[in-house]
């Protein structure tokens, strides 16, 4: 056999294990359960589905073509073809669905993709939070629709246009123009005078481009018009925003900026109660002893102790734990890196409920497709217990009785959700409420008599009947009878907590346009107001718990500057303070995002016909569920026929791939043609993801092209070199590949792979070549070339990852990968793989180190047709990738031979001090918004050896049959190329034969281990 021929077999055996069975390393698509959904059509739209009760299905058909009818009225738009709607049970399940490939976070809401122009989404806890999204997501439906159906703009227009934009339209047509928690954002920025222009919101990521957008759209309409929407979109769409606005508006972008901010400074601070603070107690957590998100605070019963969730360590919101009284970190609670088995927390709507005896706490996360509730050792750090009630598809707000029995929650039922109390020790779960209405946010009373509770039923003597309003109520839950309390009329009151006198309760509300904290006098009634803040107190949503009591004292969310501080004060110093209300109707005139006007437009008129429960009914039919291939994604299109004094050739390709509506199936094909006919190439990939073992097959074809010059037909005796000729040589490797993989969890995985590739060659002869010519693309005379073969493997692979990503490598967590190999037919050995990484964060520094062994064995382990294993790679050992640190043949007493660093086993070890040395974080040496990158400290070695040598543990060697390990140290600089790639640059020192050698530049195109 020819030597190329196992060149070319070596580096497919290599890559093998890798591409049959999946991504090295990667956190999993959480995949628990196979949902058995069902169709029906509405005039525009096709609702798959999978729930039994066919109310809810009806409500929502009605919701979403209300929508339709709403959004038809501003994009002057109709959907040719019926648009599809997935809606999930709950967000545990929705993080399991196969229509959308990317992973889904706690936080995301709903998704809409492009080319089938899909809406994928969750239920939410009340029927408002629905609605919304669901109006949120069709906006999207519509910019997508409205892209690819107009004259001059395609799909890919949307690249033209800024997230803000984006988000922005969708939030401002799903909310209006008035909306006190985005106001209170707008007053924020301007009471700092970081009010962002344009181009700031553009660039930088500390403006929210929900917030931001909805409030420029709204500006937009109430100078411009409603008319000016659809304009302002499709020119931004073909030339981007400055030039949309100068075409469409007749206004630069900084002019707009300008009088947008000098329009809401007057508007939103026109009195001193919006631009002063004047804080009602002391700041405990901040940015300065933790993260500028610091949220729902939770107080031990004896004050002591305070969790809460805060992103300290930058890369995610984990749970801490701190003194109540001086706010010091004790340590960190909770964490993804140190619990695999939970899948994610929840960290939006959910706070941490203290056990009586101040030892467990008790909060929400998502483990193994279900929505649990966690029972945690506070002190060991442990899991205790995982809770799954039956009784509800997903669980948040939970609160732990006083007699540390049960624990009262809100359960989700279709649309809405109800209050459940939890049996501690039988595990069984009783509906307290059970109605139509919202039950969110329980409290108990300190006798555990009462529960408090907020939710979207109205009050007996409530006049807005509207939606968009939630009242605080009280439950008796022995006997189930619970009472709506009248508060404010039309607001969302909200988080009420009984204060530990027994006579009051405080909760937040935005009857004033901001949120502020509120008294409620339990006997009479009585409303006293307590904090009177520009901006408010709030979590991270409308929704999440803001405060909670510990003994006597308060501790409350506040924002401020951007940040979200945690505020404590005694419940005596803010009643104190407090003054009484009277009024109980709501006043939106500070929640507004633009100056009032008597004539509402159109998006607030419909806005006012929405409330829960009166949707109008629509014409909706069952469908047969039909498994039909659509385009998900399209690339590398491109085909062309050159001539010229160098010949003609063809080149092209194009890779595609195809998905059933709900994902389950996908199709992957990719064609590729680069000269004559035999350098056709092809690939046809199927996976089905219905089950959760996911299963695999492949089938392709692919030439790869080499070749050589040489002499021929010379003599040496005259010193006749002869004819200079060039063999051109295709080797067609056809193959057929299975794989699957079987997630254990988000963080391990088992991959399981058999493939078998077959290889045949053709070589031609071509005579006097022209050096300026693409000989390998030139036609010759067919001559014999090498047998045809096939090879065959299997693999088997278990992986863990948990890490967090930095800026261009992991920095906390782990990462580890045990992998065996088969290989059989013409090559028979045994590959195994072992690749160990562990990152630790010490914030703003990360440590990294890594262990990394693979080696061949068996029959032909160490067959010599085989390219060795080369330890000098950059991506393994920095500073050997050039011949200058050793010599070509053998050991010397100043240097090492490449036979020392190429092998059939390889074992090694990293290490890396990594620091962030540029970037828009506030702990990088140099601050950027452009310009990310990251500075580590490394050190590299390891070791080769064969069945012909041994490794030898020894600083010093002159014998390749002893394997003496090989060192480097030095610094590197990674750069974060747009978030497209990873470019790293090194300065390394090698180290072998007892001493330092000269150091080596070198690059590397990937992230760091």
């Amino acid at each position: 056999m020819s030597w190329l021929r196992y060149i070319i077999l070596s580096g497919v055996l290599l890559i093998l294990p890798i591409t049959v069975s999946g991504q090295y390393f990667g956190k999993n698509k959480p995949f628990y359960r196979t949902f058995d959904f069902q169709l029906i059509e509405t005039p525009h739209f096709q609702i798959y589905h999978y729930f039994d009760d066919d109310s809810v299905v009806n409500q929502l058909a009605a919701m979403t073509e209300r929508w339709y009818r709403f959004h038809q009225q501003i994009f002057l738009d109709t959907f040719l073809t019926r648009s599809p709607i997935i809606f999930y049970d709950n967000h545990a399940d929705f993080q399991q669905t196969t229509a959308i490939m990317s992973h889904i976070g706690v936080g995301v809401g709903g998704v809409t993709e492009g080319l089938k122009n899909r809406v994928v989404m969750p239920m939410g806890f009340t029927w408002q939070q629905t609605n919304h999204v669901l109006g949120h997501e069709l906006v999207h439906a519509f910019q997508f629709n409205n892209l690819t159906s107009g004259a001059g703009t395609g799909l890919s227009s949307i690249q033209n246009i800024p997230l803000w934009m984006i988000e922005g339209m969708a939030e401002y047509l799903s909310i209006g123009s008035v909306d006190a928690q985005t106001a209170i954002w707008m007053r924020d920025a301007l009471m700092r005078n970081s009010f962002p222009t344009l181009e700031q919101m553009t660039a930088s990521h500390r403006y929210s481009p929900y917030r931001f957008g909805q409030a420029f759209w709204a500006y937009v309409s109430y100078k411009y018009g409603e008319q000016y929407i659809l304009r302002l979109f499709r020119a931004t769409a073909r030339q981007g925003y400055r030039q949309a606005l100068r075409d469409v508006l007749f206004v630069t972008p900084e002019d707009f900026a300008a009088d947008w901010e000098q329009t809401l400074r007057n508007h939103l601070l026109e009195n001193v109660n919006d631009s002063t603070y004047n804080i009602i107690g002391n700041r405990l957590i901040t940015r300065q002893n933790a993260g500028r998100y610091n949220l729902s605070p939770s107080v031990s019963s004896d004050g002591k102790y305070i969790v809460f969730l805060s992103e300290k360590d930058i890369y995610g919101l984990d749970l801490f734990l701190a003194d109540a009284t001086t706010g010091k970190i004790i340590k960190k609670v909770f964490s993804s890196t140190r619990h695999s088995e939970i899948d994610a927390l929840n960290f939006l709507e959910t706070a941490g409920s203290w056990s009586p005896d101040n030892r467990h706490i008790a909060f929400v996360a998502y483990s193994k497709g279900r929505s649990v509730l966690v029972i945690y050792d506070v002190e060991r750090l442990r899991v205790k217990r995982e809770i799954s009630p039956e009784c509800v598809s997903a669980i948040s707000y939970p609160a732990w009785s006083p007699d540390g029995r049960s624990i009262v929650f809100s359960g989700q039922t279709g649309l809405q959700s109800d209050l459940f109390l939890l049996d501690l020790e039988s595990g069984s779960c009783r509906n307290l409420t059970n109605n139509n209405w919202a039950a969110i946010q329980p409290a108990w009373s300190p006798d555990g008599k009462t529960i408090w509770f907020s939710t979207d039923e109205p009050s007996r003597w409530q006049t807005s009947r509207t939606g968009g309003f939630y009242n605080i109520a009280e439950l008796n839950p022995g006997s189930g009878e619970a009472l709506v309390h009248f508060t404010f009329d039309g607001a969302r009151n909200l988080n009420p907590i009984p204060v530990p006198d027994g006579r009051h309760v405080v909760f937040l509300s935005n009857r004033d346009g901001r949120r502020n904290l509120y008294a409620f006098e339990i006997e009479t009634g009585f409303l006293r107001q307590i904090t009177d803040y520009p901006t408010g107190i709030t979590g991270m949503t409308e929704l999440s718990p803001a405060m909670g009591f510990g003994g006597n004292t308060l501790y409350y969310n506040l924002l401020w500057g951007g940040e979200f501080q945690i505020i404590k004060t005694t419940f005596d110093n803010l009643w104190s303070l407090s003054r009484p209300i009277t009024d109980r109707q709501k006043n939106n005139h500070a929640a507004r995002l633009v100056p009032y006007s008597a004539n509402l437009s159109l998006v607030e008129q419909n806005l006012l016909e929405m409330s829960p429960g009166f949707e109008p009914s629509v014409e909706a039919s069952q469908s047969r569920l039909r498994r039909q291939f659509q385009l998900d994604y399209i690339g590398n299109m491109g085909v062309g026929v050159s001539t010229g004094r160098f010949g003609t050739g063809m080149a092209g390709s194009v890779e595609a791939l195809f998905s059933d509506i709900l994902g389950r199936n996908l199709l992957y094909t990719a064609v590729s043609i680069n000269g004559r006919i035999h350098d056709f190439g092809g690939q046809l990939a199927y996976m089905n993801q219905s089950r959760r073992l996911r299963l695999g097959g492949s089938f392709s074809h692919i030439p790869y092209r080499t070749g050589y010059y040489t002499y021929e037909n010379g003599d040496p005796d005259i010193n006749d070199r002869g004819e200079l000729v060039f063999y051109s040589r295709r080797i067609f490797e056809d193959k057929f590949a299975t794989f699957s993989n079987w997630p254990l969890n988000r963080y391990r995985r088992i991959e399981a792979g058999v493939a078998y590739a077959f290889y045949t060659y053709r070589t031609e002869r071509i005579s006097t070549p022209s050096f300026y010519y693409p000989v390998y693309s030139a036609a010759g005379e067919r001559v014999e070339s090498p047998p045809s073969f096939g090879v065959g493997t299997f693999d088997l692979a278990f992986v863990s990852d948990n890490s967090r990503f930095g800026i261009t490598s992991p920095v906390d967590g782990h990462r580890f990968r045990v992998q065996a190999e088969q290989y059989f037919n013409d090559m028979n050995y045994r590959g195994f793989l072992f690749d160990y990484r562990k990152y630790w964060f010490v914030r703003p520094n990360s440590f990294a180190l890594r262990v990394y062994h693979y080696g061949r064995y068996g029959q032909d382990a160490d067959d010599n047709r085989f390219y060795r294993l080369f330890l000098g790679y950059p991506w393994l050992i920095r500073g050997y990738n050039t011949s200058a640190s050793y010599s070509s043949e053998t050991v010397e007493g100043r240097s090492i031979s490449f036979n020392q660093l190429a092998g059939s086993r390889l074992l090694l070890g990293n290490f890396e001090w990594r620091l962030p040395f540029s970037g828009p974080m506030d702990f990088a040496m140099v601050r950027s918004g452009l310009f990310v990158s990251e500075m580590a400290l490394f050190m590299d070695g390891g070791i080769s050896w064969d069945e012909t040598s041994a490794p030898v543990f020894s600083l010093t060697s002159n014998s390749d049959e002893n394997r003496i390990p090989v060192m480097s140290t030095g610094v590197t600089f990674r750069f974060n190329i747009f978030g497209v790639m990873v470019l790293e640059t090194y300065y390394a020192i090698p180290f072998f034969q007892q001493r330092f050698h000269r150091g080596e530049i070198g690059f590397n195109l990937m992230p760091g281990f």
